[in-house]
């Protein structure tokens, strides 16, 4: 098989909408341009920034045009704003500049997609989360084989559809001018996840796992939460790059379980995280 004839579609749309007024929320922006820098680096998959589509308080018809087109062997969807659970029918809405929507309404009919979504589910009002000192080490690898190996993780998946929360049913988060604290807590994992001598691979149910104990480390005790789960969805969130000298200033967290009502995914083995764990300051509850 010619892989360069085969390779499977990638497509990431990017939402931020940042409220306004006293609800405005400053991390949204920082937000969108760390997951971006993310994805296009190694440990995120190599994404090629033409793959990647990035709204800034966008509009409802936007998004839902650009969700139904958006068909691709692989669909990623990132949300950060504000949200809340609604009162009467229990569904998760977030919040877009002229429109709440449900979480839902980020699906599309592409077999396999991920939805992550840094939101409050409060049932008051709507809010988000947010930390400082997240600093993406983003380089573009020519030649890198993680492209390949990220595309081949793609090509063998099951079908299945996630949906991911940055935290539980009723519960706020936070924001500060640097970014999500949820998003944060889950783009440092992922960039510290190491291999010792062959690349490895991290799927977001395993990422989830080590949020809360991140977190907790920053006095915040939001506990990440897989909302929604159809089929079996095992393309990787990060990757682990082979490198020299990483036992140095190494962490190991034990693994904590994540919320789902139905999370009955694994992965083989623990990940060593080299993860500087630091307190932060207080950050600011957002909602109306």
């Amino acid at each position: 098989m010619n892989y360069y004839n085969q390779y499977p579609t990638r497509k990431a749309i990017l939402i931020g909408c940042p409220g306004s007024g006293e609800n405005f929320l400053r991390g949204v922006k920082q937000d969108l341009e760390n997951v971006s820098k993310y994805l296009q680096s190694e440990k995120g998959g190599v994404w090629y920034e033409n793959e990647i589509m990035s709204f800034y308080d966008p509009s409802y018809s936007q998004i839902a045009l650009t969700i139904r087109n958006a068909n691709a062997d692989y669909v990623l969807v990132y949300f950060s704003g504000h949200g809340y659970t609604d009162s009467v029918n229990n569904a998760r809405m977030i919040c877009l500049k002229d429109y709440y929507i449900s979480d839902k309404n980020l699906l599309n009919n592409s077999q396999k997609q991920l939805v992550l979504i840094d939101a409050c589910r409060n049932e008051i009002g709507q809010g988000i989360s947010g930390i400082p000192n997240f600093e993406p080490q983003c380089e573009y690898f020519t030649g890198s084989p993680v492209r390949q190996l990220f595309d081949n993780y793609i090509k063998n998946s099951p079908a299945g559809k996630l949906i991911i929360h940055g935290t539980q049913k009723g519960k706020f988060s936070f924001d500060s001018s640097k970014g999500g604290m949820f998003t944060n807590a889950l783009l440092n994992i992922g960039t510290r996840i190491k291999a010792e001598q062959k690349y490895t691979q991290a799927t977001i149910s395993t990422v989830l796992n080590y949020v809360p104990k991140v977190l907790q480390s920053q006095g915040n005790c939001q506990i990440p939460s897989i909302a929604y789960r159809k089929g079996n969805l095992t393309i990787p969130f990060a990757i682990g790059v082979p490198k020299h000298n990483f036992k140095k200033n190494m962490l190991t967290i034990p693994q904590r379980q994540v919320s789902s009502s139905n999370n009955n995914s694994s992965d083989s083995g623990l990940l060593a995280l080299g993860l500087g764990l630091f307190i932060l300051g207080i950050a600011a509850s957002k909602s109306n």
